[in-house]
């Protein structure tokens, strides 16, 4: 019952019902659907956590720690804790729901329902279907998005229904059945393929690409690595211009709209560096000074980045932990070694996911949405799946004390006697194999345990990380 919410939530949560059908307008549903989802957990767990407990992995903490740095340097602790528990809450619930190597796949499948869903729904907007009220939006700008909260803008739209390219072919295409080769990878990246093409989102074609690229990087030998970032970025970048308004592209400095985010970047930097905790958790809003001939304007601006909205709210120590977070889901990645195509599938998909969002987090503004969230909650199951493999008896170690058991006939079974028993003269296999065996073979090393901690290693990668960001953000402010 705990994974049907999992599920429930990530559709209700893309979908937004609550924003577009008439009799749940207005309506507050996070809060019964936690309650529900919580309960489901009381009243009869189907499946048992393979790694029980709350707090068994570097995720786990991280997100914690997130929650207590945002409520403890905001200067209004009681709305932060409020306003982000659902977030934190959220996380944990699908860790725990996420139970088995079948439910990570079902629920990465489901992923890619609630996208395509979103690209079923605006593909039918021009055809005069049009259930969300997006149709107002294409009339009057031309690009295509659909009337919801988290969709109602088209670079929104495209970021999301972007990533349905690459995780189609690894659900279907990437050995995968002839049907899902020949109808359904075709039919899912066809429909998501022309809803980003409408939205006439340069963002949502270099996360589109970005992931298109990742199927062929991801778990591949590094000739095929280095022959694809080389091919992505002539070829690859050749093409994205061909597509509508990346002609823009080869001169950002005339784009009034990439003029404002520059001016809203500027503005964030200056928080960073007055206050080094940041202005506390949704409390930095850009106001720009734009003229119009005459007339000097004050108009509100997005930053257009989570890395940069992140590091004007919470500053460069909040900046590490959002960044922590998406490192740690990466190193359990990187580490990963799977052990069938299932489990592989899921690490690609991941990493597709993963990889889309670190992209994305430079153009379009999500670092509060609960999809930062369900996608560590998605990769720490992974990382509970593995240790709880490596916490699993040796198949090889079974097999072997059941082969020291020799079968009795019970006819012939001595009748128990009294005598003390003559020391027997050791076997040669119990003189050669040691008394704390692994299983394995003699002279295999024994394997590296998974990594489940954050260490200094860690640190120092999220570190670099961090002031990376930093960097980029300062030169695209002096350059650009």
């Amino acid at each position: 019952m705990e994974f049907f919410f999992a599920v429930f939530f990530l559709l209700f949560y893309y979908l937004r019902p609550q924003d577009w059908v008439p009799g749940l307008a207005g309506m507050n549903l996070v809060k019964p659907i936690i309650a529900i989802w919580i309960a489901s957990f009381f009243m009869g767990r189907s499946t048992p956590s393979p790694l029980p407990g709350l707090l068994k992995t570097p995720h786990d903490w991280v997100i914690l720690s997130y929650f207590a740095y945002v409520v403890w340097m905001s200067p209004d602790p009681s709305g932060a804790f409020s306003g982000f528990l659902p977030l934190v809450v959220f996380y944990f619930l699908t860790v725990q729901s996420i139970t088995s190597w079948e439910r990570l796949t079902t629920y990465l499948k489901w992923w890619m329902i609630a996208l395509l869903a979103l690209a079923i729904i605006a593909n039918l907007i021009p055809l005069g279907i049009d259930p969300t009220g997006g149709k107002v939006y294409l009339e009057e700008h031309g690009r295509l998005c659909i009337g919801t909260w988290l969709h109602g803008n088209p670079n929104a739209l495209a970021h999301s229904v972007a990533v349905v390219l690459p995780i189609a072919y690894l659900l279907f295409f990437w050995k995968g059945t002839s049907l899902g080769k020949w109808v359904y990878f075709p039919l899912s990246a066809g429909l998501a393929y022309w809803c980003v093409f409408q939205t006439q989102s340069k963002g949502g074609f270099l996360v589109g690409a970005a992931g298109l690229a990742s199927i062929f990087i991801i778990g591949r030998p590094k000739m095929v690595q280095v022959f694809v970032v080389v091919a992505s970025l002539t070829v690859g970048m050749g093409a994205l211009s061909y597509l509508p308004r990346m002609a823009q592209m080869n001169d950002l400095r005339s784009d009034e709209g990439v003029q404002g985010r520059l001016l809203a970047w500027e503005a964030a930097r200056v928080a960073t560096k007055t206050h080094s905790t940041g202005v506390g958790w949704g409390q930095f809003n850009a106001v720009i000074n734009w003229k119009e001939g005459n007339k000097t304007l004050q108009i509100p601006k997005a930053t257009h980045s989570s890395y940069v909205q992140v590091g004007a709210d919470l500053g460069q120590y909040g900046l590490f932990i959002y960044v922590a977070g998406l490192w740690c889901a990466m190193h359990t990645l990187l580490r990963f070694r799977p052990a069938n195509d299932e489990e592989d599938r899921c690490r690609r998909l991941l990493g597709v996911i993963l990889l889309s969002t670190v992209v994305s987090g430079w153009m379009i503004n999500r670092q509060y949405h609960t999809e930062y969230f369900l996608l560590i909650a998605a990769t720490a199951a992974l990382h509970r799946l593995r240790m709880a493999r490596a916490e699993e008896p040796s198949p090889a170690l079974a097999a072997a004390d059941d082969e020291d058991l020799p079968e009795e006939d019970p006819e012939d079974a001595e009748p128990v006697r009294n005598e003390e028993p003559e020391e027997a003269e050791p076997r040669e296999e119990d003189e050669l194999v040691p008394a704390f065996s692994t299983g394995k073979p003699l002279g295999t090393p024994p394997s590296k345990p998974f990594w489940n901690r954050f260490g200094a290693v860690d640190l120092a990668v999220c570190t670099g990380l961090t002031y990376s960001i930093f960097w980029l953000w300062d030169y695209i402010i002096t350059n650009l």
